[in-house]
């Protein structure tokens, strides 16, 4: 695969990571869709995922840069996909969880949370019920979101192997 087809990869995960990003913030912003801890959490592996994917896409799939951060968006992207689908599981047996999330005291307590409160704060329990979006819950879209991600990673990783 040539680079700058490895480029055109990394920047659609970026983009894909940033709009999952930036749609979260609206759901909160304008539908007032609280965060609960993995909400947050599946931020940073989105955020993880950005930074990676756009470090990858700046060294057009080449070099030293693009083989160290290309696993940390594959890393990001797998540890949300996890979260998410711990997060459906939750939805799907409510009685789980219970009351404060003691993870969510941790979160809140972490330095950057003061710079952006929007996009880090969590204040919502993992176990409330939005209205699902085309069918699916918040969680679910974003594990479909997270799924993307790795497909866009290993089908990338698949095609260097080959050359």
């Amino acid at each position: 695969m040539s680079n700058s087809s490895q480029g055109t990869w990394a920047a659609l995960g970026f983009f894909l990571s940033v709009f999952a990003l930036g749609a979260a913030l609206y759901l909160q912003i304008n539908k007032e869709w609280f965060p609960c801890p993995l909400c947050i959490l599946q931020r940073y592996a989105y955020l993880a995922s950005a930074i990676g994917f756009a470090a990858c896409w700046i060294s057009h799939g080449k070099g030293a840069l693009f083989s160290v951060f290309k696993p940390f968006a594959f890393v990001g992207a797998l540890t949300g996909a996890g979260l998410a689908l711990y997060h459906v599981w939750v939805l799907a047996n409510p009685k789980q969880t219970c009351g404060v999330d003691p993870l969510q005291i941790q979160l809140n307590a972490l330095p950057w949370v003061q710079w952006w409160p929007a996009m880090f704060e969590s204040d919502g329990l993992c176990s409330d019920v939005y209205p699902p979006l085309l069918g699916l819950s918040l969680p679910a879209w974003s594990g479909l979101g997270f799924f993307v991600l790795l497909v866009l990673l290993t089908g990338v990783r698949r095609k260097q192997r080959r050359w």
